[in-house]
């Protein structure tokens, strides 16, 4: 996880802190690739839900989808935390690594991470949404009409 451009938002009380630190842990213990110390962070009926693939209910389940994903070549670079009780929304991007290729041969994603926590402040759900740009057809901004 790089945090550089990262700071802690102001929280409204220390249930919120507690909170956006569980889930600044949860990026770390996937960059290093601990899913033991990210279950830790999570509830027994955690729920997944990641674009182009079913939603996994569940600490077994969710555990097992991370564990098959993770690897050393992938890291999270976060940009902005916001939160409120009980909800904490996170703007980065995962960075890749193509295995066997050169150090700069990355590739990245733009997403955004919704997390829902328990009142002990614990992952109850996250839902990820990734950037991708607008079908053809579609404006690209407001004000200026898709080329054609």
């Amino acid at each position: 996880m790089n945090s550089d451009n990262f700071r802690m938002p102001q929280a409204g009380s220390k249930v919120t802190a507690a909170g956006v630190r569980h889930v600044m842990l949860t990026y770390h213990y996937l960059d290093i690739g601990d899913i033991d110390g990210y279950a830790s962070l999570t509830e027994q009926n955690v729920t997944l839900d990641h674009p182009g693939a079913p939603p996994y209910r569940g600490r077994d389940a969710v555990l097992s989808a991370h564990a098959a994903q993770a690897t050393l070549l992938r890291r999270h670079e976060l940009d902005t935390v916001v939160a409120d009780e009980g909800r904490v929304v996170v703007l980065g991007r995962v960075v890749r690594q193509a295995p066997g290729t050169a150090r700069g041969a990355a590739y990245d994603v733009d997403f955004a991470d919704v997390f829902t926590l328990s009142g002990q402040t614990l992952v109850r759900e996250c839902r990820r949404y990734y950037y991708a740009p607008p079908p053809n057809g579609l404006p690209t901004h407001p004000e200026h009409p898709a080329a054609e």
